[in-house]
Parts: structure tokens; sequence; C-alpha cells
């Protein structure tokens, strides 16, 4: 079920942040597990433009908002935090980058978990005030 949010939101901020032809692409690849030449065959054009669109969107994920709101979301760690890791050490309180995304995906857990128990409190107030 955690899994299934996760893939929600994820795949909410790429459609926020790509544009529709953009977004299109990216999901017949990677949710579809189209080829290219599959995705050209649909697409009526050149193999070499689909890879521009593809590549196009993927960098829209990897700056600014789009990128922010995914590091938050989903901690998800950059190849650069292993380049200074006793920096990144250092950070989270003298606790290792794999420890740190550990106990942050930990709470994250909770938080949802904690979220959930709500909404289902809610639901079942709901259905008594029905009966």
């Amino acid at each position: 079920m955690y899994a299934e949010h996760s893939k929600s939101q994820l795949w909410g901020i790429v459609e926020r942040f790509t544009s529709d032809k953009e977004n299109s692409i990216i999901k017949e690849i990677f949710i579809n597990n189209r080829t290219m030449a599959a995705v050209v065959r649909e697409q009526g054009v050149t193999i070499n433009r689909i890879r521009q669109i593809k590549e196009k969107g993927l960098r829209r994920l990897r700056t600014g908002k789009a990128k922010r709101e995914l590091l938050k979301k989903f901690d998800i760690v950059e190849a650069g935090a292993y380049r200074n890791s006793m920096n990144k050490f250092n950070e989270h309180g003298f606790t290792s980058t794999v420890e740190y995304i550990a106990l942050r995906r930990a709470e994250l857990q909770a938080e949802y978990e904690k979220h959930k128990r709500q909404v289902e409190i809610m639901l079942e107030k709901g259905k008594r005030k029905c009966l």
C-alpha cells in the first residue's frame, strides 16, 4: 500500500513538472515498459525526437522545484552525497548517509501510517453518523 502511495506521488510530480507530450512519453517508457521504437511507431515521429522529448522531461525533473520536491518526498540520494561522505556524515549528526536514509524512510512510513489511521477514523465517524 505504501509503495502504491509513493508511486502515485511520484507520477503526480512527473505530471506537474513535465509537458503533456513529455509526460506521455515518459510514462510509456517507464510505466508501460515500452521501447522507444514502439513509442516511435505509435507517435509517428523519429526515434531521435522521442529521445529528445524524454531527455527534456527528465532534465526538468532533475532541476528546480521538481528536484527539491522529489528530494524532500523520497529522500533521493544523489551521487554527490558519496563524494564528500565525511561532510554528509557530520550533517546528519554523525550518522552515515545510509543510516540517515533508513531512519528518514522509517519516519515517513510512520507518518503515512498515522495519516492512514486518521483517515480510517474519519471514515468510521462518518459511517456512525449515517446509522
